[in-house]
């Protein structure tokens, strides 16, 4: 049996090459943050919106948020 103990060294890395390594992974990481960022604002105001048809006349209109009334603004 051996007493030593072999740890493996591994290899120095470039640090110019970690650095483009890490500015990558960054700006990829960056670019995916505001298309998550601009998806969830969409979807939020497309939640506020809603389209509502006039009773009167049935024209279709949109409405901040679902309320009591079902005329458009110019039916009222």
């Amino acid at each position: 049996m051996k007493n030593e103990i072999d740890i493996p060294i591994q290899k120095e890395e470039d640090m110019v090459a970690a650095n483009l390594r890490r500015d990558t992974y960054s700006q990829t990481r960056d670019k995916q943050a505001l298309e998550f960022n601009t998806a969830i604002a969409s979807r939020l105001l497309a939640k506020d919106k809603t389209i509502s048809k006039c009773e009167k006349c049935g024209k279709e209109f949109t409405s901040e948020s679902t309320s009591e009334f079902t005329k458009c603004p110019e039916c009222r």
